[in-house]
C-alpha cells in the first residue's frame, strides 16, 4: 500500500503521530510519502514527494491535524480519487474520524482495506472578470464571497438555474455543501445538514435586509453572483475552504456548482453523524 501523510508542521502533538505513522508503515512494508516539510523528521528522508505529486498512484492519504488540514487534504486528494483518513489533532476535529489514542489499534484494518468509504459532494467556483476566467477554487466545506479590509457591505446579484433570485447588500454571501453547513454557514444561521444530503446552502452574512434568509437548494443548480461591490470599490475575497483568499472586483462574477470529482472520506461505522453533532456541539446526551 502506497500512503501519503499529512500534517500541520506547527503542531507538534501532529509531527509526533506523522513519525509513528511512518515508522509503522515502513515497517510493515508498505510505502510512505510526505512533504518535504514533514520529511524533515528524522530519517524519513526516503519519504520526501513534491507536494503536487504525492497524491498521484497513492492508496490512502492520512491528515493529521484539525479541520482545516483536513479540508486541504481532501482538496488536494479528490481529483486523483484518493481516499482520506483524518486523524484528529486539533482543537475541533469536526471532520476527522480518529483521535490519536484510537489510531494504533485501527491501523490494521486501515491497511488492509477494512473501512467504509464516503462521498462528500465538492464545490467547484470560478472566477470570471468579463470573458476572462480568473481562477478555479475546489471546497469541501464553502465558498465563500465577502467584504475586503473596509468592512463595508457590499452589494451582490444573485442567480440560480438562471433564474434571477435577488439583489442583496450584506457583508457577504456563504454557499456551502451538507458537510460545510456545521461550519461557517452553521454560525451565520444556517441549518445543519446531513452529509448524504444532495443540497446545498445559500446563507447571506449579516444582510442588510432582515427578508434574505438561508435557503436550500438542489445541488443540481449551479449559483452566479454578480459582485458589484458598494460607492467606495473597495475590492471583495472570495475564499474556499476559508483559505488561500482570492482578490474579488467590482464586476466579477462568481459562478459555483457542485465540482465534478467528490471527495472520498474514510469512515468506520463505530461513529455516525448524529454521534458527532451530539460530541462535537456539545448537546445534551442520554
Amino acid at each position: 500500500m502506497l500512503v501519503t501523510l499529512i500534517a500541520t508542521i506547527h503542531r507538534p502533538a501532529a509531527i509526533a503521530i506523522v513519525q509513528q505513522l511512518a515508522i509503522w508503515l515502513l515497517a510493515q512494508g508498505h510505502a510512505v510519502r510526505m512533504a518535504p516539510s514533514l520529511a524533515q523528521v528524522r530519517g524519513f528522508a526516503c519519504c520526501t514527494w513534491d507536494e503536487g505529486e504525492a497524491m498521484v498512484g497513492a492508496d490512502l492519504a492520512i491528515a493529521v491535524g484539525g479541520d482545516g488540514t483536513m479540508l486541504g487534504a481532501v482538496r488536494t486528494a479528490a481529483p486523483h480519487r484518493v481516499p482520506v483518513l483524518g486523524v484528529n489533532a486539533g482543537a475541533l476535529g469536526f471532520l476527522t474520524e480518529l483521535s490519536p489514542e484510537e489510531l494504533p489499534a485501527f491501523l490494521p484494518r486501515i491497511v488492509a482495506g477494512d473501512y467504509a468509504l464516503e462521498t462528500r459532494l465538492l464545490l467547484l467556483a470560478t472566477i470570471r472578470r468579463g470573458d476572462t476566467e480568473v481562477g478555479e477554487f475546489l471546497a469541501l466545506n464553502d465558498i465563500v464571497v465577502r467584504q475586503g479590509a473596509t468592512g463595508r457591505l457590499i452589494n451582490l446579484t444573485v442567480t440560480v438555474a438562471e433564474s434571477y433570485l435577488g439583489h442583496f447588500a450584506a457583508d457577504g454571501l456563504i454557499l456551502s455543501t451538507p458537510t460545510g453547513s456545521t461550519a461557517y454557514g452553521l454560525s451565520a444561521g444556517g441549518p445543519i445538514v446531513h452529509p448524504a444530503t444532495a443540497a446545498l446552502v445559500l446563507a447571506p452574512i449579516c444582510p442588510h435586509s432582515l427578508s434574505f434568509r438561508p435557503m436550500v437548494i438542489p445541488s443540481t443548480d449551479s449559483v452566479t453572483i454578480l459582485c458589484e461591490g458598494n460607492q467606495l470599490d473597495d475590492e471583495m475575497m472570495l475564499t474556499a475552504d476559508g483559505q488561500d483568499p482570492q482578490l474579488v472586483l467590482a464586476g466579477d462574477r462568481v459562478i459555483v456548482r457542485a465540482a465534478p470529482d467528490t471527495a472520498r472520506l474514510v469512515k468506520f461505522s463505530h461513529f455516525s453523524f448524529y454521534d458527532r453533532l451530539r460530541e462535537k456541539l456539545q448537546w445534551g446526551g442520554g
